[in-house]
């Protein structure tokens, strides 16, 4: 019972967060399309003042002319700025949400290879023995320093140093 109520509320909370509505609006790398409005025409009612002339007596005897302000309730057209649709935050071009509110994960146009990670938009940064955009190019270790002191034998993403006839390679893994 305890699992299952677990379970469910685990799954609300994930469908909760991959919902637009709940990516945090002022969050890093967060960019949102400026809030289109249209203009719309509305009906709209207003009260107008009218002013009827009418006659009374004044002062109980004589006839006097006044007017009596009586007000009507009137219709007009105006124009109104409305908001065209709902506009949800979006992530910045380069990023994307991952288990958060935030726009966390860089994206890359073509992925890293040979275990590198996406760090910026289409920058990928490399490990060892790997080199380029996309960690695409081994590195020739042997060739760039001298980690052997007979023989150095470049391999994908590394190296490993071999010893000539006669000599054994040792400890370090270096020196013959």
């Amino acid at each position: 019972m305890y699992q299952t109520l677990l379970l469910s509320s685990y799954l609300f909370i994930l469908h909760v967060m991959g919902t637009p509505q709940f990516l945090a609006p002022h969050g890093r790398r967060v960019c949102g399309p400026d809030l289109r409005y249209s203009i719309v025409m509305v009906t709209e009612s207003y009260v107008q003042p009218v002013h009827k002339p009418y006659i009374t007596l004044c002062q109980g005897h004589r006839l006097c002319s006044t007017y009596k302000t009586a007000y009507s309730v009137r219709y007009r057209q105006v124009s109104k700025a409305a908001p065209s649709s709902p506009v949800y935050p979006e992530c910045c071009p380069g990023w994307r949400r991952l288990h958060s509110h935030h726009c966390n994960q860089a994206v890359c146009g073509k992925p890293c290879v040979n275990g590198g990670t996406c760090v910026r938009p289409n920058l990928c940064a490399c490990p060892l023995g790997w080199r380029g955009h996309h960690c695409q190019t081994d590195v020739d270790e042997c060739s760039e320093q001298q980690p052997c002191t007979q023989e150095c034998v470049n391999t994908p993403g590394s190296y490993r140093c071999a010893c000539g006839k006669g000599y054994r390679l040792a400890g370090d893994g270096r020196s013959c």
